[in-house]
């Protein structure tokens, strides 16, 4: 049953590339109610949000009936076992304190077993916002302006501009996927720092034609720029500790497009050194495509620099992950819970994480610390 299997562990680079275009799917979508509504409806620019608010409903649905990972209920359950031994072995001998005090929550026993791994992993945090800021910076730096230009600068309608648009992010979704793909075989840092290569070779092709050849070229650049992306998600993953990984994917990410909310703002000021003459009504304008080149050159440049300094999940640490994810693919064809099996992994199998049941400590076992994994 689908609902009872977590991601096979050789899919996880196609599956990273597939699961970060939906964000290029969502920009197309948007592209295309905007054209669809916005100009041709009384309600402008309001009826593209009204559209923007229902697929999160949706997504809530969706949520509300899939279940947990595998992979995580049996982390949750070794990190309840592993304190809430360590609470009942800190009580008297024949007591037993079945107060709501010892029963762990799932959000106790995380900052417990987390807290140490966010000091001794702060400077992998910084390194992951800083990165991230870049790749979203690649992002905004290339779209932001885009239809702007392309409309105000090199004389595109609408229609034709949306078409460009939708384009360029049908090559962002297929190269995102397929490069996150590749990613397995070739290493996540070295895909994306060839991804870096090309889409900077691409940068005049993305500003320079005025014809339709600009639809090839908004493919291609889009291509290597959802191919940059499509590694991430598991890049993310296998860099942070275990303990940490849903914290730090999540904070990282939003701290980097954050951070990368000035993008707007800096080829504005950069676009102040290259005015262009007034548009219709006195709009001020620039030349966007010159500014377009600047910012994304300065970002491939950096992207590309931070890959090639930073870390990577090494062969023989992903072999461990995969050996693991089949060692509990192997229990739970035995018949073990998932709570069971994350109860043995702590090395704690009679110890009982249910909420009417007395916490039994095992006289022979020794409570080691928390492990916390090293991110390089």
């Amino acid at each position: 049953c689908i609902r009872d299997r977590d991601l096979p562990y050789d899919a996880r680079g196609i599956a990273s590339g597939l699961f970060q275009q939906g964000y290029g799917t969502g920009y197309m979508l948007a592209a295309i109610f905007y054209r669809a509504f916005v100009p041709t409806t009384k309600y402008g620019w309001r009826s593209l949000f009204w559209f923007g608010s229902v697929p999160p409903i949706l997504i809530i649905i969706w949520r509300w009936f899939l279940p947990e990972t595998r992979h995580f209920q049996v982390m949750k359950a070794e990190r309840e076992s592993r304190v809430l031994a360590e609470e009942a072995a800190l009580q008297p001998s024949g007591t037993c304190d079945t107060t709501p005090k010892s029963r762990m929550s799932g959000l106790r026993a995380f900052w417990k077993e987390s807290a140490p791994g966010l000091k001794e992993n702060w400077f992998l945090m910084v390194y992951l916002v800083v990165i991230m800021t870049g790749f979203n910076s690649c992002s905004h730096g290339s779209q932001d302006f885009y239809p702007t230009f392309l409309k105000d600068q090199v004389g595109k309608t609408a229609t034709q501009t949306t078409v460009i648009v939708v384009a360029g992010t049908i090559g962002g979704v297929i190269g995102g996927t397929l490069i996150g793909w590749v990613s397995t075989f070739l290493g996540r840092r070295l895909t994306m720092m060839i991804s870096c290569v090309f889409g900077a070779a691409l940068i005049p092709a993305y500003i320079l034609p005025r014809s339709n050849a600009l639809i090839a070229s908004s493919f291609w650049q889009q291509w290597f720029i959802g191919g940059v992306w499509g590694p991430i998600p598991i890049y993310l993953s296998e860099l942070s500790p275990q303990s940490l990984r849903g914290l730090l994917v999540g904070l990282t990410y939003q701290l980097g497009n954050l951070a990368s909310s000035a993008s707007a703002t800096i080829q504005a000021i950069i676009g102040e050194r290259f005015p262009l003459p007034d548009g219709p009504h006195g709009k001020k304008r620039f030349d966007y495509g010159k500014v377009m080149a600047i910012f994304m050159g300065a970002v491939w440049v950096f992207l590309l620099v931070l890959l090639f300094l930073g870390p990577e999940m090494s062969q023989e640490e992903r072999d461990e992950e995969e050996a693991a994810a089949r060692e509990l693919e192997r229990l739970r064809r035995e018949g073990k819970t998932l709570e069971e099996i994350g109860r043995e992994r702590a090395g704690l199998a009679n110890v009982k994480v249910l909420e009417n049941e007395d916490v039994k400590v095992p006289t022979t076992h020794h409570m080691g610390e928390v492990k916390v994994e090293k991110a390089v």
